[in-house]
């Protein structure tokens, strides 16, 4: 009985002791801190100009991988947020943005007067799309400096 309390005591302490490996950026200039942990939904863009998406997984101390494309952090040229509801949001206010500018012009074909105004919402619908895009910051190796760590 005594064995067995340890052996469960041990694989507790085990898990609780055990060290996270994270991707921490540090702002050259002010030197904030922002830290992106294993298994959160992030975009990255290499140096040879890759656009990655999907979940992070910290491989080693050099090396990580997104969308099962294993990344060197050396090769990192920027990095954000991508939190799936916020693309879902996105996604579907462009595509609504686009239908309001294609009944315009359905419209505006048909001689309607409220086809400039149709166009006019449907653009402004489309450009918010855009604008949502920019919500989470866009971290660049020209102001940030990427490592991996363990917390």
């Amino acid at each position: 009985m005594k064995n067995i309390i340890y052996i469960l005591v041990f694989l507790t302490s085990f898990t609780a002791f055990s060290q996270q490996k994270a991707i921490e950026i540090t702002n050259i200039k002010t030197g904030k801190v922002k830290v992106f942990e294993e298994n959160q939904r992030i975009k990255i863009r290499t140096l040879d100009g890759k656009k990655h998406v999907g979940n992070l997984k910290l491989l080693d101390s050099l090396n990580f991988s997104v969308n099962n494309q294993s990344v060197k952090i050396d090769s990192l040229q920027s990095i954000k947020k991508q939190p799936k509801t916020m693309a879902t949001v996105k996604t579907v206010v462009l595509i609504t943005g686009l239908v309001i500018v294609g009944s315009s012009i359905i419209a505006a074909s048909g001689g309607n007067d409220a086809a400039f105004l149709l166009f006019s919402i449907g653009s402004g619908v489309t450009i918010s799309a855009g604008l949502l895009e920019g919500l989470n910051a866009n971290n660049s190796n020209n102001r940030w400096t990427f490592k991996i760590i363990e917390k």
